[in-house]
């Protein structure tokens, strides 16, 4: 049973909320250290362009899928609120939103007072005391750094739908004082990000052979729903049992070697030497 199914969350194949489930609910089940830390590292400001840093140690983390949770008038539900805890009580807050195939499910609207944006509304979330009463695991801890990582399936940062969030917000929620978009925990991260860590990791070989099964699976989820992005080449060993050749002379001068392996042919050109 997945996260999506737990929640009562309606899902088909090309489901955002089971993609979320997929990825980030296999996340939940490995350490920190072993995912989600380079994960969230790749996670970058909209506006200025840098890198998520989170505060160390990280000791233990707490995922919250679907949270309902109130702000103002309005209730909003973010995809997955992630609590990472540190010592002496304190923690970090991390909510992702999380897209496959479309957009912000609401945008800015100016002829009214709330902010309407998705994005905005729940920045609202991590800045409002409201809560820290609303969600279990925060009782009694000192948030000392927040964030709002927003997943898409983008090759780059969209940057019109990120930068009409924060304006709305900036205008309307003058209240949490924020007055300019560098200073809004707003971050962007593609899933491809993710397949190229996951694939990395796939190499680590942890001693828990579930672990390997894990990583392996967020993988090739990612790379089934063509979430994943060319990023070099392996070198080949030709020695490899699974590789074998054929060569086709077409004359005494030219030689061609073609090399069958687990992806499509790669031909090799020589020309022999007349000496």
């Amino acid at each position: 049973m997945t996260f999506s199914e737990i929640n009562n969350k309606l899902t088909t194949v090309n489901s955002e909320d089971l993609l979320t489930s997929d990825i980030l609910g296999c996340c939940s089940f490995l350490n920190y250290e072993e995912l989600l830390k380079c994960v969230l590292k790749e996670a970058i400001h909209f506006n200025e362009g840098k890198k998520l840093a989170i505060i160390e140690p990280v000791f233990s983390d707490k995922y919250i899928f679907w949270p309902m949770i109130k702000t103002g008038r309005t209730r909003t539900e973010p995809d997955v609120i992630i609590i990472l805890d540190h010592p002496e009580n304190k923690c970090t807050l991390i909510l992702v939103e999380a897209k496959y195939n479309s957009g912000k499910s609401s945008e800015a609207d100016y002829d009214v007072d709330d902010v309407t944006d998705q994005l905005a509304r729940e920045l609202r979330i991590i800045e409002e005391q409201q809560l820290y009463v609303q969600l279990s695991g925060l009782e009694s801890k000192e948030i000392i750094s927040k964030a709002l990582v927003y997943v898409t399936a983008d090759d780059t940062i969209p940057q019109k739908s990120l930068s009409d969030s924060a304006s709305e917000f900036i205008k309307k929620a003058k209240e949490i004082n924020y007055k300019k978009p560098m200073e809004l925990p707003l971050y962007w991260l593609p899933w491809w990000k993710i397949e190229h860590i996951a694939t990395k990791a796939e190499h680590c070989n942890f001693e828990d052979k579930t672990k390997n099964r894990i990583i392996r699976h967020i993988k090739d989820v990612l790379q089934a729903k063509k979430l994943s992005r060319f990023s070099g080449v392996f070198t080949i060993n030709f020695d490899f049992p699974r590789y074998s050749y054929t060569s086709e002379i077409k004359d005494h001068i030219d030689m061609r070697y073609r090399f069958l392996v687990c992806i499509p042919s790669i031909s090799y050109n020589y020309r022999k030497d007349k000496t």
